[in-house]
């Protein structure tokens, strides 16, 4: 599914109100999912008040499957790190981070996988994954 699904719903907790957001997720082959964004964002500000969050994958262009992933967001400071998921966007980072990952307002956040929720709406199937 993750071929189809090149932009997410990300949802934060703000106080006591949710926050959604599109962002575009980067997903590895191992399920390890990345979030680039501005240091200076407001949903930085919010992870680090507090970490919960969901995102929310809905395939295209058919809309038939669907993915909520529910966990915490992880601020990673780490250069390497940030030099290494750098590399693996399908998108054009330097449009928002002329000077790469080394940019003072790049932030790397990475999704720490509790459960993950799926759903095909045409057959109704529903499955959950829960990693150990």
């Amino acid at each position: 599914m993750k071929e189809n699904c090149l932009h997410a719903y990300l949802a934060t907790c703000d106080g006591d109100q949710p926050r959604v957001r599109p962002v575009s997720p980067i997903v590895e082959d191992d399920m390890s999912i990345w979030v680039t964004t501005f240091a200076s964002s407001r949903k930085v500000k919010q992870i680090k008040a507090n970490p919960k969050i969901s995102l929310a994958f809905v395939e295209q262009p058919t809309g038939e499957k669907a993915a909520v992933v529910i966990g915490e967001a992880q601020i990673i400071p780490d250069l390497a790190e940030k030099k290494r998921v750098w590399k693996l966007a399908t998108f054009d980072l330097s449009q928002y981070f002329p000077d790469g990952p080394e940019s003072r307002d790049f932030c790397l956040l990475k999704i720490v996988i509790k459960k993950i929720e799926w759903r095909d709406s045409l057959t109704g199937e529903t499955n959950i994954y829960e990693p150990v």
